[in-house]
């Protein structure tokens, strides 16, 4: 019989050399460990019965397992007395998935094991160690349920994850169903949120570029454009910066009239998000506490000016931020207000007195009509010292918030949380899932637990997506007016799931902003059944580098190389490449990021491209990142875009071929681009000395790790091995600030906390002496030497230029160009930038 009790596996460190990944019905393994466990009383198990003989709970039982690239279920048949079948099932696969590969081994793997009575003594499959260790770990654990050992053994796993959210087998008709905010219609569920500003031309312009940008979104099916207030400098709207204009008043509207005439022209409608104290994401106390009545009152004049001029210049529709740390929040949570007048934290009528103002002084200039949405916390946590939280927003005081401005007339409520210390916990929830296994950071080093932590409103299950919808619901259940949600709410990503909690009445409204911003086409796209033809958001805030890196690296996108770069000097054209004059014969040699993007781009221009790759799959080192860091950056989303654009713009692709210069010149090709990658160098030898990819199995490496290196591959290894029950020292030859050198500037603020919590040294300016069995031996930034004892050590290095076929093609007269690491090793994102600069420029 079926095992109804039966639960998903959880994660978590295992002890005595197992990873994280050993399950028990759900459970997570406590510090007696699977290992130690299994070897005790398993191994003996077939000698000791019960007094009725039995030894094992008859029937069948199911544990799911991961590995780097899949998920299986193992299913184990008992007897009374012995275990009788085992069987495994991939529920989830990517390229580099070595099930497929090992299949007749592994079903082998599982026979052996069966005839044995037990795991321990069955060699694993050679080549397949994470498969093997799957299967074992999934098979001790249905042995541990058959045994009824299972809650003897396990605690519950912190923040456990779901992976079957990213279904697309509907037509997401509720998405695509119209819905009123207040008079204003929209065809659709989907707006784009004020998340950031967009960036400027080369004539220091954000209009031209917010016309571009927003009005491709608007073609393309977004419903609403709310613009973040960056984008209205200098046009004199906002209302802390009426008199910042050029000109006459009139003249300053009407800068804005090309972005609201191409939003308008696309059918879709525009507004902006009005702020008091500024657009900045926090403000000091004092802006909150100390500004007199008479500054309140004569802001709120300011708000009627204008309400009055963004109706003049043709929006549609004004939304008020009190949400995040900014200053109109400030007013909303008694953790900062301590006014003692009208404005106080006295009563909830209070604490919305300013923000309900200002809804009323816009729907006394504009219009009952005139569309006002509010922006709010639908509950605070303290992220910095977590539990904490005393005066920060609860979700009933939220709700409450929203009734008061709600009758003062706002037409829509958008919810996020708030947070007191990182903004990216505000706004960006899948920041707290970028290390494996290790769901939940706060960017402190600890880990939220999402049961307790917000109220229990925040669903941390689908490594940050939709995860503020239980707030959405909480707070519909106090108004009626239309509720909506941003933070990684990527219609391409669980178009089945977002359409469900729309049917459902979870939610009403969409709110996006990186999504679109990583393709302005999503919504037609996913509106035609085409998800594999939208450019995938990974997730990776490098979009908020600016930010996340304090002004110290450009904000970029990873995956769409005309963001922050279209109608700059660096790509003048615009985000659409010309059509090339000239038909030519390209050939790409390497397949990772920038060859990849290279040969996309030139066969979009209409060129005739081959791309050829050693490898027998597309990629190149996605694979290996992909394994290294998890599901979470959707790396097979990645590679299955790129490959579907590949093939209909019709790139030969040519995968387990050797390309050398002999073959090139035999091909006779108009023009190469080379991206083979960068080289990886070596200069330590011993049995304890590994390369990046020679160290990626849970059996090649002992305990205790070094890694030598610290750029971003270096760092996502050292999670990694974390992940895999390892104990991890650093080596960075280089200062402390190239420590995750590559990394967005906001995955770097979480995930170094989290490695120095869990007991990572990192020795920076460290001059590596030696390396020998006994461990690693540096002199430190003190001048001190020492040995850090080892049982690994993994050179993780730089990568470093690789140019010699380029040279070589080069010297022998043939048009040559080098992108990606090969040329100038540093992150996917320049890797994809430098292919679509080259192939615009063929």
């Amino acid at each position: 019989m079926e095992n109804e009790t039966t639960k998903q596996p959880s994660e978590a460190r295992g002890q005595t050399g197992f990873s994280r990944r050993g399950f028990v019905g759900g459970m997570a393994l406590t510090a007696l460990g699977l290992a130690s466990t299994a070897s005790v009383t398993l191994a003996g198990c077939s000698n000791e019965t019960t007094p009725d003989g039995k030894l094992y709970a008859e029937g069948t039982y199911t544990s799911k397992q991961k590995t780097p690239y899949a998920t299986a279920e193992i299913t184990c048949t008992f007897d009374e007395k012995s275990l009788t079948d085992a069987t495994y099932q991939v529920l989830r696969s990517s390229e580099k998935d070595y099930f497929p590969v090992y299949a007749s081994a592994i079903d082998d793997y599982c026979a052996a094991v069966v005839e044995n009575g037990k795991t321990s003594e069955v060699d694993a499959v050679t080549g397949a160690t994470f498969c093997s260790l799957a299967i074992k770990e999934g098979i001790d654990a249905c042995m541990f349920q058959a045994l009824g050992m299972a809650d003897a053994v396990a605690v519950q796993e912190l923040n456990p994850q779901d992976e079957e959210f990213d279904a697309f087998e509907g037509d997401c008709a509720e998405v695509f169903s119209p819905i009123k905010l207040g008079a204003m219609e929209l065809p659709n569920r989907i707006i784009k949120s004020a998340g950031s500003s967009p960036w400027a031309d080369s004539n220091n312009d954000k209009i031209t570029v917010s016309t571009e940008l927003y009005g491709a979104m608007a073609q393309n099916g977004v419903s609403l454009i709310v613009l973040a207030g960056g984008v209205l400098a200098n046009t004199g709207i906002s209302p802390d910066s009426l008199d910042k204009i050029k000109g006459s008043v009139d003249e300053a509207i009407g800068l804005v009239s090309p972005l609201v005439e191409a939003v308008h022209d696309a059918g879709s409608k525009i507004g902006f998000q009005m702020c008091f104290g500024g657009a900045a994401p926090t403000v000091p106390d004092s802006v909150i506490n100390d500004t007199p009545i008479e500054e309140l009152d004569q802001f709120i004049e300011n708000v009627g000016i204008s309400a009055e001029r963004s109706k003049a210049a043709g929006f549609d529709c004004i939304e008020i931020k009190g949400a995040s740390a900014d200053a109109l929040n400030g007013f909303l949570t008694r953790r900062v207000n301590k006014r003692e007048d009208e404005y106080g934290p006295q009563s909830i009528e209070n604490r919305t007195r300013l923000f309900c103002r200002m809804i009323s002084k816009i729907k006394e200039v504009n219009g009952e009509d005139f569309p006002v949405g509010a922006l709010i916390n639908g509950i605070e946590e303290n992220d910095a010292s977590l539990g904490d939280d005393a005066r920060f927003i609860t979700n009933e005081e939220a709700k409450e918030i929203a009734k008061a401005l709600v009758a003062a007339g706002a037409d829509w409520i958008q919810v996020r949380v708030g947070a007191k210390a990182q903004e990216m916990n505000i706004w960006a929830p899948d920041v707290q899932h970028i290390a494996p296994e290790a769901d939940g950071l706060t960017g402190f080093g600890t880990k939220f637990n999402y049961k307790s932590h917000f109220g229990g409103l925040v669903d941390g299950s689908h490594s940050g997506f939709a995860s503020f919808l239980p707030l959405v619901a909480a707070i519909k259940e106090a108004v009626d007016v239309p509720v909506g949600c941003a933070a990684c709410m990527d219609l391409r990503m669980g178009p089945d799931y977002l359409n469900e909690a729309l049917k459902q009445g979870q939610i009403d409204l969409v709110f996006m902003n990186r999504p679109l911003n990583c393709d302005p086409e999503l919504v037609k796209k996913m509106q035609e059944g085409r998800r594999e033809d939208v450019r995938p958001c990974m997730k990776c805030m490098h979009c908020h580098d600016s930010i996340g890196t304090n002004k110290a690296v450009p904000s970029s996108c990873r995956m769409n190389a005309s963001s922050f770069n279209s109608l700059t000097d660096v790509m003048p054209e615009g985000m659409t490449p010309a059509p090339a004059e000239t038909k030519r014969n390209i050939m790409v040699i390497g397949a990772g990021p920038a060859g990849m993007e290279a040969a996309r781009v030139a066969a979009e221009r209409g060129h005739s491209v081959t791309i050829s790759d050693s490898e027998t799959k597309l990629g190149g080192l996605l694979h290996f990142a992909r394994g290294v860091k998890g599901s979470h950056e959707r790396f097979d989303d990645y590679i299955a875009y790129i490959s579907a654009q590949l093939e209909k713009n019709g790139v030969n692709v040519e995968l387990g071929k050797e390309v050398d210069a002999s073959f090139v010149k035999e091909q006779a090709p108009d023009a190469v681009v080379v991206a083979v990658g960068g080289a990886r160098e070596s200069k330590f030898s011993g049995d304890n000395v590994f390369s990046p990819e020679d160290a990626f199995s849970p059996a090649a490496l002992g305990e205790r790790v070094v890694v030598l290196g610290a750029s971003v591959q270096a760092i996502d290894f050292a999670a990694f091995l974390l992940s895999q029950g390892k104990s991890v020292a650093i080596v960075n030859p280089n200062g402390a600030d190239a420590v995750d050198k590559g990394q967005s500037g906001w995955f770097k603020t979480y995930m170094l906390p989290y490695l120095q919590a869990e007991g990572v040294k990192i020795w920076s300016q460290a001059v590596i002496e030696s390396v020998d069995e006994a461990g690693v031996t540096i002199t430190t930034d003190s001048g001190l030497t020492q040995t850090i004892p080892c049982d690994s050590v993994v050179e993780f290095y730089d990568m470093v230029p690789n140019l010699s076929l380029a040279d070589e093609l080069e010297t022998a007269g043939i048009e040559t160009y080098a992108v990606g690491d090969c040329a100038e090793p540093h992150n996917i994102q320049k890797a994809v930038l430098s292919g679509n600069l080259c192939a615009r420029a063929l």
